[in-house]
């Protein structure tokens, strides 16, 4: 396993329209598509809500529905079905939409098939109806395609517009699709201090965009950590705002970026990553 911490700066010339996930949901109350396992080596990592990923715990990872949302997964070959909770985004591979713990693959035989078909369903939140509300709300508003047929993603994303704050696109039409052009400066950068954790991905088209919003909002502080698992053949892009010389001055840092918009963030020792 490789990792490696890296500073993004310089002008990244885009046309940002993809905010971290190219995701959404089909019109709810249930989608289709496949589902997958979490890798045993990202047992006590920490997932994208901030909570540690325990895999005796039935948990899954989705790219859109709120955190702590539950879902009722069930395998179309052979109707076994398992509720998870919702505590991290992914999976990021072409077909896919939900990831699950090792405890919930085992209720639905996922562990030892590695992937199946199914269909995902909120599960209704009696004790606080809201929330289901909020779920089913972000649903809706996502983009949607026909429910019947298996849901598929994009992991290249095509840009249909400019958001608010961004710069001026450079793209570039080539034998029928849109391309884009990133000026990007990188180098690497010690280990030291603290750092504010505002995502997590796993598909690197993903990550420009990402850093070219952040880029405005946090000037030559952007840290992106690359975690490499070889052995299961998965990157992770940890998005990171830094370094910070101490946790309190982190801690304050950690508040203007929830102000900004990015809720679920959490404070990491850079020395530990």
């Amino acid at each position: 396993m490789r990792r490696t911490l890296f500073t993004a700066s310089g002008l990244f010339l885009v046309c940002f329209s993809c905010f971290l996930i190219n995701a959404y949901v089909p019109n709810w109350s249930e989608e289709f598509g496949k589902a997958n396992l979490y890798a045993d080596s990202l047992h006590g990592r920490k997932t994208s809500s901030g909570e540690k990923y325990d895999k005796t715990e039935l948990t899954g990872a989705h790219k859109s529905l709120p955190f702590g949302t539950k879902v009722k997964v069930t395998r179309l070959d052979n109707k076994k079905s398992v509720i998870v909770k919702i505590n991290d985004r992914g999976p990021f591979k072409e077909g896919y939409i939900i990831e699950l713990s090792r405890r919930a693959a085992e209720e639905i035989d996922l562990d030892r098939d590695g992937s199946a078909s199914v269909r995902v369903e909120v599960v209704p939140d009696t004790d606080n109806p809201t929330a289901t509300k909020t779920a089913a709300a972000a649903a809706r508003s996502a983009k949607k395609l026909d429910p019947a047929r298996p849901a598929q993603y994009s992991t290249t994303g095509t840009s249909k517009g400019t958001s608010a704050g961004a710069k001026s696109s450079a793209t570039i039409k080539e034998n029928g699709k849109n391309t884009e052009l990133y000026k990007v400066e990188m180098e690497r950068t010690s280990k030291a201090g603290y750092g504010v954790q505002l995502s997590t991905l796993y598909d690197a088209d993903n990550v420009l965009p990402i850093i070219t919003k952040l880029q405005q909002q946090f000037p030559g502080k952007v840290l992106v950590n690359i975690e490499r698992d070889n052995a299961n053949d998965l990157s992770a892009y940890r998005v990171i705002i830094g370094p910070f010389a101490d946790e309190k001055t982190a801690t304050t840092q950690q508040k203007a970026a929830a102000r900004k918009g990015y809720k679920q963030s959490f404070i990491v020792d850079l020395s530990e990553i």
